[in-house]
Parts: C-alpha cells; structure tokens; sequence
C-alpha cells in the first residue's frame, strides 16, 4: 500500500495539501522532480500544536456542535480544576506558617526557660537549654530559606 507521501501531487484526493499539490503541479519540472519537491516542502510545513487544560479553540468549537453545551461544561471543569489547585496550595502555605511559628515558639520558650533558670541561680543548666533554644530558631530559618530558594 503506498503511502501519502509516495503518491504523485496530481493523484492525490482534495485535502490540507491540494494547494501545494496544486503549485507543484503547475511548475514545468519532470514528474520526478515535481515529487521530490513536493516530498522537500510537505516535509518542513510547519505544524502547529496545542497543549493545555482545554482544546484548541478549533476543537472547542466542534465540541459544542456535537454536543450542545458542552464547551461551557469543559469551561466549568477547567475552573474547578484551577479552583482545587489554588485551594491546595493556599494549604501548603498554611501548614509552613504553622510549621515556621511552632519552630519559633519551640526556640523561644526555650530561650525564656534558660532565663528563668539563670534568674533562679541554675546557670549550668540554663546554657544548653538557651544554646538549644537559639539553635531551634537558627535551624528553622535555614529549612524556610532552603524552602524558598527550592521554589
């Protein structure tokens, strides 16, 4: 079976390259050239590609033909989609807050527990327990810094 490709300009049915096949033919070349640069031109036709949540706008058109409404459905559906994505990163940043004030409130408390315990005269024991509170703190901002510099 011969391909599309194989097939002269002039018997080739109607259809996107019948233009072409048309300009070739018109050309006074021998019947192998005239191949061979239809072969050259369909090959760097440029083609044109969609991608995203919805159809090209082409499609989209003959989706409501087929079945009415069912652009605006498609409509909808993109939106909701958007809706839930949006929804669960606000979640995200939610839970980050939470995480970076638990840090923050862990280093701090502990940072007041070593002044209390300087204040009642257990200095030994209040400098690694103000060391780990600062500390808590330090290591909480580097993973927010690491996080943000991630995204």
């Amino acid at each position: 079976m011969a391909s599309k490709r194989d097939t002269p300009p002039e018997q080739r049915e109607s259809g996107p390259d019948q233009n072409l096949s048309e300009f070739v033919a018109s050309l006074s070349l021998p019947e192998d050239k005239k191949l061979q640069l239809f072969q050259m031109l369909e090959v760097s036709r440029v083609e044109t590609m969609f991608s995203g949540p919805l159809p090209s706008p082409e499609d989209f058109k003959k989706y409501n033909e087929v079945l009415p409404d069912a652009a605006n459905r498609l409509m909808a559906l993109a939106e909701k989609e958007q809706q839930i994505r949006a929804d669960g990163q606000a979640g995200m940043l939610a839970n980050d807050r939470r995480r970076i004030t638990g840090g923050l409130l862990l280093g701090m408390s502990l940072v007041a527990v070593a002044g209390l315990a300087t204040w009642l005269g257990y200095a030994l024991i209040a400098l690694p327990i103000g060391l780990a509170g600062v500390l808590t703190a330090f290591v909480r901002q580097i993973l927010n810094w690491l996080d943000r510099r991630r995204d």
